[in-house]
C-alpha cells in the first residue's frame, strides 16, 4: 500500500503509474456502452453539439425513467436510438430530441431548451413537478418557453416563502422574503468559492439531527456534473449521468439534501478540456452550483484539476481513473485509488486460473495506451505476476490473431487488453480462433451493460477492478439502496459500474451535508459549508459503498489503495467477493 501511494504522490515529477494507467485503462479499454439517461422532474437539454450514441431521453413524470418520448420504445432508447441521440421527456408527455448536450435535473417538468434540437412533441407540462413543494401563498414556477437554438427562462427551483412571488426568469432563484420576489441569480445562495479554515463553521446554527424529518422545503441546492458522455470514453462512463440522476430523484423524494431539493445540471464535454472548462464556468458562474458532483473526466482531467485549484472549488466523487483524485485537495474521491483497482483486476484474473505470466495488447492511437505499456511491470509486481509479452495494435484492426499468437507463444496465461470495446471483443474472438482463452483483466467501468453481452468476452471471463463496490452487490445497506433506487427511478434501464460511480458520488455529497446539518437547515447551502462537511468525514463508507474515506483539510488526500472485484462470464456480471474489499 505504501509503495502504491508513493508512486501516486510522485506523479508530478514523472509520468506516474496511477496517472498513466488509471486514465489509460479506461480510455483505451472502453467497451461499447449503453446510453446515459437523465431522469428527473425537470430536464432541459441545451447544446447544439452532435448527439452521441447511447444518450437517450428521460421522463420527468411519475412513469420513472424512460429512454424515449412517452409512448416510445424504452428498449430502443436504451441503445441510444432516441432522436438526436438525446432528448428529455417532460411531465405531461412533451419530449425534446436532444443532442449530446447539457441537461438539468430539477423541479420543473416539461421545460426544454435545445440548441439545434428537434421540435418539442406533445404538451409542455409546466408547473411544479410531482413531489415538488410550493409554500403556501407562493406562485408556482412557470414552465417557460421552449426555443430551438435559444434558452429557456423559467424561474425553476424557486421556493418562495409565504406571500412571496417568483421572478419569471432564472435557473433557480433564492427564497423570497414575504411579499418580495426571488432574484434569478441567487439559485442556491452564495456559492462561496473560498474554503473555510479548518475547525471553523460555515454558519452558526442550533444543533439539529441530520436525519430529522423536514418541516419545510428550503431553497434548492444547485449541483453540476460534467461527463465525457461522447467521444473516446463516452461508451464506458456515460452511465455516470444516469447514476447521478437516479440519486437526485431518490434524495428529492425524501425531501432533498437536508431539506434542500437538488437541482442537477449535467453536460457532455466529449473529453475536450476546453469544453470541460466551459461547462464548469457555466455551472458555477451562471447556474450558481455550490459543487461539482460525479465528474467523468478521465481524459480531460487537467481542466478540472486547474479549475478546482484556482477556484478552491470542490469536485465530489467521479470516475476516479487518473491519480489527480489523490493529488488535488479539492478533488474528493468517493472510493479507492485507481492504481489499486487496476492491479486488483490483474490479481483477480491471475488467481482465477493460477496464472503467473501477464501479457498486454495495447492501442497505438492514444498516448495513454503507451503509458500502460511503459508502467505495466509495476502493476504486475503488485498483482504478483511477471510480464512476458506486450504488443501494440490498432483500434481499427479487424483481426488480432498475430497479437494473440504472440501472447500464446510467450506463455501469457492472463492478459490485459487496452483497446476500445469493439477491439476488445475482436481480440477475444481472434484469441479464441487459436484455442487461446486466458482470463482478461481491465477497468471496472470498461465493460458497459451492452458490451457485457459479447459472447467472446464472456467465454474468456473478464475481471474488473473497481474503487467502489460492484453494482451487483447488495450485501450492504448502500448496495441495497442503489439497487432499489435503480428499480424505482430507472426501471428496465441498463445499469453498469459507471452507474454506481455516479450514484456513489451523490451519496458522498449527501454524507458531507449530514455533517453540517444544522447550518444547512438554517439557510442556503454554500460552498464553504460543503467543504466543511467533507473535511468532517472520518472513515466514511457511504453505508457500505466505499472502503472508507477521510479527507485532509490542509493538502491532498492520499489514495486509499483498496479495491473491489467485478466479474463477467457466461452467467453475466457478478461480484465474486460481494462487497468485500481487498487492499494492497
Amino acid at each position: 500500500m505504501s509503495t502504491l501511494q508513493g508512486r501516486v504522490r510522485g506523479r508530478r515529477g514523472r509520468p506516474g503509474v496511477a496517472k498513466a494507467l488509471a486514465a489509460s485503462a479506461l480510455a483505451v479499454a472502453t467497451l461499447a456502452g449503453c446510453g446515459s439517461r437523465v431522469p428527473e422532474a425537470r430536464i432541459a437539454a441545451a447544446d447544439g453539439s452532435a448527439g452521441q450514441a447511447g444518450v437517450a431521453g428521460a421522463t420527468g413524470s411519475s412513469d420513472g425513467l424512460v429512454g424515449a418520448p412517452v409512448g416510445g420504445d424504452p428498449a430502443a432508447a436504451a441503445s441510444g436510438a432516441a432522436a438526436g441521440g438525446g432528448g428529455a421527456v417532460g411531465s405531461g408527455g412533451s419530449s425534446v430530441a436532444g443532442s449530446g448536450g447539457s441537461a438539468v435535473v430539477g423541479s420543473n417538468p416539461g421545460v426544454a431548451t435545445s440548441g439545434g434540437s428537434a421540435p418539442v412533441a406533445g404538451t409542455g407540462g409546466g408547473g411544479v413537478a410531482p413531489g415538488a413543494v410550493t409554500a403556501p401563498g407562493a406562485t408556482q414556477p412557470s414552465a417557460g418557453a421552449v426555443s430551438t437554438g435559444g434558452t429557456t427562462s423559467t424561474g425553476h427551483g424557486v421556493t418562495p416563502k409565504p406571500g412571496g412571488t417568483v421572478a419569471g426568469k432564472g435557473s433557480g432563484g433564492a427564497a423570497a422574503t414575504p411579499g418580495g420576489s426571488a432574484k434569478s441569480t441567487a439559485a442556491a445562495g452564495n456559492n462561496g468559492t473560498t474554503a473555510p479554515k479548518a475547525g471553523t463553521s460555515a454558519a452558526p446554527a442550533a444543533p439539529v439531527s441530520a436525519t430529522s424529518p423536514c418541516t419545510a422545503s428550503l431553497g434548492p441546492v444547485v449541483l453540476g456534473q460534467t461527463v465525457a458522455a461522447s467521444g473516446l470514453v463516452g461508451a464506458a462512463i456515460g452511465n455516470m449521468r444516469q447514476g447521478m440522476a437516479v440519486w437526485a430523484k431518490e434524495v428529492n423524494s425524501k425531501g432533498g439534501v437536508q431539506c434542500h431539493p437538488v437541482q442537477l445540471y449535467q453536460a457532455d464535454d466529449g473529453s475536450d478540456p476546453a469544453k470541460v472548462t466551459s461547462n464548469l464556468n457555466d455551472f458555477v458562474d451562471n447556474k450558481h452550483a455550490v459543487a461539482i458532483v460525479g465528474a467523468g473526466v478521465p481524459v480531460a482531467v487537467s481542466a478540472a484539476d486547474s479549475f478546482a485549484s484556482q477556484r478552491k472549488f470542490p469536485f465530489i466523487g467521479g470516475d476516479l481513473i487518473p491519480s489527480d483524485w489523490s493529488q488535488n485537495q479539492y478533488l474528493f474521491s468517493q472510493g479507492g485509488g485507481g492504481l489499486a483497482a487496476y492491479a486488483g483486476s490483474i490479481k483477480a484474473a491471475a488467481q482465477s486460473k493460477g496464472a503467473t505470466k501477464l501479457g498486454l495488447i495495447y492501442c497505438v492511437e492514444a498516448s495513454v495506451c503507451g503509458d500502460i505499456n511503459n508502467n505495466l511491470a509495476q502493476l504486475a509486481q503488485e498483482a504478483g505476476v511477471s510480464v512476458v509479452a506486450s504488443k501494440a495494435a490498432s483500434l481499427t484492426q479487424t483481426d488480432y490473431t498475430s497479437e494473440c499468437q504472440s501472447m500464446k507463444t510467450a506463455g501469457a496465461d492472463v492478459i490485459f487488453i487496452a483497446l476500445d470495446g469493439s477491439g476488445s471483443a475482436r481480440a477475444a474472438r481472434s484469441c479464441g480462433s487459436l484455442s487461446y482463452h486466458p482470463p482478461i483483466a481491465t477497468a471496472g467501468i470498461a465493460v458497459s451493460a451492452q458490451a457485457a453481452a459479447d459472447t467472446n468476452l464472456r467465454a474468456d471471463t473478464v475481471f474488473l477492478g473497481t474503487p467502489v463496490i460492484p453494482f451487483t452487490a447488495t450485501d450492504t445497506p448502500g448496495g441495497m439502496e442503489f439497487a432499489q433506487a435503480q428499480a424505482t427511478y430507472a426501471p428496465g434501464a441498463p445499469v453498469d459500474q459507471a452507474s454506481m460511480l455516479g450514484y456513489s458520488s451523490g451519496k458522498l455529497f449527501e454524507a458531507a451535508m449530514a455533517q453540517v446539518a444544522s447550518a444547512a437547515r438554517s439557510g442556503p447551502i454554500t460552498t464553504p459549508m460543503v467543504l466543511q462537511g467533507l473535511y468532517a468525514l472520518k472513515g466514511e463508507t457511504l453505508n457500505g459503498l466505499s472502503p472508507g474515506i477521510t479527507f485532509n483539510p490542509s493538502g491532498p488526500t492520499p489514495a486509499v489503495n483498496c479495491y473491489y472485484v467485478l466479474r463477467l462470464d457466461n452467467n453475466g456480471f457478478s461480484a465474486p467477493n460481494g462487497s468485500a474489499k481487498s487492499c494492497f
